[in-house]
C-alpha cells in the first residue's frame, strides 16, 4: 500500500527513479497502436504497397515504446550528474564536521539545512531513515541502493568500512572527496572530448540518408524504367529491371532504420560510456529518418 500511494503522489518519480518502469506503460501502449492500426488498413491488391504502409505504423511503435525510456533516462542521468557533482562537496563538509568531534550521524543532522541542490533531497531521506532508527551504514547504503551509481557505490562502501573501524573519519571522507572531484573532473573531460565522436556518428548517419535520398530520386527511376530482356546477359543490369522502385525504396528505408538504431546507441556508448544512454540517440536518428522518409 506505501508504493501505491507513492505512486499516487507522484507518478513521474516512480519513472524516473528506475527508467527501464517506463516499459509497463510504453510496451502496451505501443503494441496496441500497432495492432489497432493493423486492422484499420484497408486491403490493397499490392503486396508492396501494404508493406510500405505498414512500416510506418511500426516506426511509430517504436517510437511510442523508446520515446518515453529516453526521456526518463535522460531526467535520471542528469539528476544522476547533478547528485554527483555535489558529492564532494557534501564529504568536504562532512569530513570538516566529524573532525571536530562529532559523529557521522550529528554530521548528517546538521548538513540536512545546508543548500547541496539535489544532493539535499537524498540527505533529508538519510537524516529520516537515522530518526526512525536506522543506524548510519544502513541509512547509507539504502542511499545507495537509491542512485545505484559506481561513484556513490565507492563512497558509501569508504565511509561505512571505515565507520564501522572508527568514529573518526575525517581523513578518510577528504580522500573521499578528493577521488569524487578527480572522477567528475575527469568525466567532465572525457565527455568534452568524445562529444566531437559523437557528431561525427550523426554526421555519418545523416550523409547516408543524403546518398540513399539520391539513389532514390535519381537512380531508382532510371533502373525501373531499364528493360531486362534488352540488358545484356549477366551484366550487372540483367536482373534489376523487373524490380519495382519500391521494393528498392522499402529496403532503403529499412536500412536507414537499422543505421538509425544502431548508430544512436554506438553514440551512447561513445558520448557518455553506456549503452542505454543511446536510446535517446535512437529514438532521434529514427524520428529524423520518418520524417525525412514522408516528407519526400
Amino acid at each position: 500500500w506505501t508504493a501505491i500511494r507513492e505512486f499516487i503522489s507522484d507518478p513521474l518519480h516512480y519513472f524516473v527513479v528506475l527508467p527501464y518502469r517506463v516499459f509497463f506503460v510504453s510496451i502496451p501502449a505501443g503494441l496496441a497502436y500497432l495492432v489497432f492500426w493493423y486492422f484499420q488498413i484497408p486491403e490493397y491488391g499490392d503486396f508492396e504497397f501494404f508493406i510500405s504502409v505498414f512500416d510506418d505504423y511500426v516506426i511509430a511503435t517504436f517510437l511510442i515504446i523508446f520515446i518515453p525510456y529516453a526521456i526518463a533516462h535522460f531526467i535520471w542521468s542528469s539528476r544522476i550528474s547533478e547528485i554527483e557533482i555535489s558529492l564532494p562537496d557534501f564529504l568536504q563538509r562532512l569530513a570538516g564536521i566529524n573532525e571536530v568531534g562529532l559523529t557521522i550521524a550529528k554530521a548528517l543532522s546538521i548538513l540536512v539545512r545546508t543548500n547541496l541542490g539535489l544532493l539535499s533531497y537524498e540527505i533529508k531521506k538519510i537524516k529520516r531513515d537515522l530518526d526512525w532508527g536506522a543506524n548510519v551504514e544502513d541509512a547509507l547504503v539504502r542511499f545507495e541502493e537509491r542512485l545505484s551509481t559506481p561513484a556513490i557505490s565507492r563512497t558509501v562502501t569508504l565511509i561505512t568500512r571505515a565507520s564501522a573501524m572508527s568514529g573518526d573519519i575525517g581523513q578518510v571522507l577528504n580522500i573521499a572527496a578528493s577521488d569524487a572531484e578527480m572522477s567528475e573532473t575527469l568525466k567532465r573531460e572525457r565527455k568534452g572530448e568524445m562529444f566531437l565522436y559523437t557528431a561525427v556518428v550523426y554526421l555519418a548517419f545523416f550523409v547516408f540518408i543524403f546518398v540513399v535520398m539520391v539513389i532514390g530520386t535519381q537512380f531508382l527511376p532510371v533502373v525501373e524504367m531499364l528493360d531486362p530482356v534488352d540488358a545484356p546477359h549477366g551484366s550487372a543490369f540483367s536482373a534489376v529491371g523487373g524490380i519495382t522502385a519500391l521494393t528498392y525504396g522499402r529496403i532503403f528505408y529499412h536500412a536507414v532504420i537499422i543505421q538509425a538504431i544502431c548508430s544512436g546507441l554506438i553514440a551512447g556508448i561513445m558520448g557518455e560510456g553506456s549503452l542505454t544512454a543511446g536510446v535517446k540517440h535512437s529514438c532521434i536518428m529514427v524520428l529524423a529518418a520518418f520524417l525525412i522518409f514522408a516528407l519526400i
